[in-house]
């Protein structure tokens, strides 16, 4: 019963991860204008599975420096976590149920450090320490704008909350800013364009997962493109009105359309528009909304 269970939630997870891998490849050769998967199937429909069973059949890669216990966990921690915070969009009914999510969240910092240092690479910890400093700069913002939000909710009781289900009678007029802020934070929060200088190839060589191949390569993509859904479905619920997979599909159009249109941001500049823009704004949306609210 348990696996059946762990079946149905990570099942559809990874066929969604499949499919926006193709939607992605397919949007952007439109948009530059050139050919996409269309050899495997129709339109490049089984291209995806392809290539995880490239992935899975390779010969997995130890470096000898690393430290393989850590370098074998970290994809791993990586891939639960999305899958955990998935689970409990889909399952969870608790009025805490967007600190959980956001708790989650923040875990995933840790296997992306442990893959940096476990490799012993400098590229890699370079990598990692970029990917820490900027998950951990816009999570404060992410978290600032949810509480703010959660002043303006309260369940049956009375009480203040984050529950899903009591989202769309958040007064939406009033989150437009912070929605804004909400969704430039999920990219830099998913590392996506143009906050993915942590995977930057010209200067890192792909970052804190340079050293990985085969299926620990494949769990840390997973991972990354199941935290898009995850941050796509949590912006739909508290900015968009409520969960649906058409808003969940829009916004991760969102996340191809951005990464096909604009450049890189230097390092310097996204940790100043975290620290020195995002964080203060949010923080005093919430300071306004708390001498409303309260």
């Amino acid at each position: 019963m348990i696996i059946a269970t762990i079946l149905v939630l990570i099942l559809p997870v990874l066929l969604s991860v499949a499919m926006f891998t193709l939607a992605e490849r397919t949007v952007m050769a439109s948009m530059q204008r050139r050919y996409g998967p269309n050899v495997s199937g129709i339109g490049g429909l089984l291209q995806p599975f392809w290539d995880g069973l490239k992935l899975g059949v390779k010969e997995p890669i130890l470096p000898d420096s690393s430290s393989a216990g850590a370098f074998a966990a970290s994809p791993m921690i990586s891939f639960v976590l999305s899958q955990v915070a998935w689970a409990g969009i889909c399952i969870s009914d608790a009025s805490f149920q967007g600190l959980v999510l956001m708790a989650i969240s923040s875990l995933a910092v840790y296997g992306v450090m442990l893959a940096g240092w476990a490799s012993n690479s400098k590229y890699a910890f370079l990598g990692c320490l970029r990917s820490v400093a900027l998950m951990v700069s816009y999570e404060l913002s992410l978290g600032a704008a949810l509480l703010s939000i959660g002043l303006f909710v309260t369940d049956g009781t009375g009480m203040k909350c984050l529950n899903f289900s009591e989202m769309p009678n958040t007064p939406q007029y009033a989150m437009l800013p912070l929605c804004l802020i909400f969704l430039v934070c999920i990219l830099a929060e998913t590392k996506r364009v143009p906050f993915d200088l942590p995977e930057a190839e010209a200067e890192l060589v792909a970052g804190y997962n340079v050293e990985y191949s085969s299926l620990g390569f494949a769990l840390f993509f997973i991972a990354e493109y199941a935290n898009m859904a995850v941050m796509s479905a949590i912006a739909s619920v508290y900015f968009l009105g409520g969960f649906s997979a058409l808003k969940i599909t829009a916004l991760f159009f969102a996340f191809v359309w951005t990464r096909g249109t604009l450049p890189r941001y230097r390092y310097d500049s996204f940790m100043r528009l975290g620290w020195k823009a995002f964080l203060p704004l949010t923080l005093a949306f919430f300071a306004l909304h708390a001498s409303i609210a309260l």
